[in-house]
């Protein structure tokens, strides 16, 4: 039985796979020793938040909903006040050096414009007859310049949730005990090379609602039960992004349903305003009641969204055993999804 559900998960795109409207490209930010020289310990001598594994859950980035959730214990300082001291520099720096062409501005320019010789030399050449000055620092656009996606590195197939994703709020940066999804990937045109900076060859992978039924998927039991089949300890990347998840975006079936609640999930507080009013004005869920039910209809719609019976539905959720001191993950949270299943199945949304 569980063979044969699988096969009807695994019958949707991997994360990985570009040919669709939006795609997972996870990687690490920066390294809790390695890069310990660009954090302190004090907010007062920071300016914003280093986000670690334990500063967020499901749909959240504070401890206002998760009693155990902490608040961060590192920070680090803006580029202008201390170069030298800025996670947000160092981000730069490997943004900049990395010969990944979905994250290193410079190898994207050179395999953009058939470039020959050193890469470095070429680039250089390039930009100083197009705008008179070689590339800078300044050049590359910070991931956390946008809202993103960020998932939890440390994880088990025995914890309440195998998955943890959060969408964080614009500002903060990520060491190595969270991962975090590419908001942008490369869109280069010759035009662009006049501009100082070259933020304009950046193009968003996701549109706003795609950002948040991405995260609704990602966060679903389905996916979670997909992942528990994989995941020990940690979760490896390629693992992430060779994982099925029905590639929904507007006009789907699903995708107005799942990516509207997972919104009104994570976009409270004041870092989330202007997300709440690009998304039409949306109103953020804080009553703890009503947020178990909107992740229930997440969960819920995702059976759906993965084509999944009934009969499915059942088995995936008798698989989930419950910890000890769920945060969720109840048997009452269980017997709830199953019922917004049923629901679901009668009072199907329009797209």
């Amino acid at each position: 039985e569980q063979a044969d559900l699988l096969e009807k998960v695994i019958d949707h795109p991997p994360l990985g796979d570009k040919n669709g409207s939006w795609y997972v490209n996870p990687y690490s930010e920066l390294h809790r020793n390695g890069d310990r020289d660009r954090y302190v310990e004090s907010e007062e001598e920071g300016d914003y938040p280093v986000y670690g594994g334990s500063n967020i859950y499901q749909y959240d980035y504070t401890p206002d909903f998760i009693d155990d959730l902490e608040p961060p214990t590192l920070w680090s300082v803006d580029e202008d006040k201390d170069p030298d001291k800025s996670a947000k520099r160092r981000i730069r720096e490997k943004a900049s050096r990395s010969r990944d062409p979905e994250m290193g501005l410079k190898k994207a320019i050179y395999n953009e414009f058939d470039g020959t010789g050193s890469q470095k030399g070429f680039v250089n050449d390039l930009l100083e007859r197009e705008r008179g000055k070689p590339l800078s620092l300044d050049d590359v656009k910070l991931d956390c310049s946008g809202y993103r996606i960020v998932f939890r590195n440390i994880t088990n197939s025995t914890n309440e949730r195998t998955m943890i994703c959060s969408v964080i709020p614009k500002g903060v940066v990520c060491h190595h005990a969270i991962n975090t999804i590419r908001p942008y990937t490369f869109d280069i045109s010759r035009e662009d090379l006049s501009n100082d900076p070259l933020h304009s060859v950046y193009e968003r992978v996701f549109s706003d609602q795609e950002l948040f039924a991405a995260l609704g998927l990602l966060n679903s039991i389905p996916f979670d039960f997909l992942m528990r089949t994989k995941i020990e300890e940690n979760l490896v990347m390629y693992k992430l992004t060779e994982s099925q998840v029905p590639r929904l975006t507007k006009g789907d079936d699903w995708f107005n349903y799942i990516s509207n609640r997972a919104a009104r999930l994570n976009c409270y507080g004041e870092p989330f305003a202007e997300m709440r009013e690009r998304l039409g004005g949306i109103d953020p869920v804080t009553d703890t009641g009503k947020r178990n039910e909107l992740r229930a209809e997440i969960d819920a719609a995702a059976f759906h969204a993965y084509g999944l019976s009934k009969s499915d539905a059942e088995f995936v959720l008798n698989s989930f055993h419950t910890v000890q001191s769920p945060r969720i993950m109840t048997d009452a949270y269980l017997d709830m999804v199953f019922e917004k299943y049923d629901v679901l199945a009668q009072e199907r949304p329009k797209p």
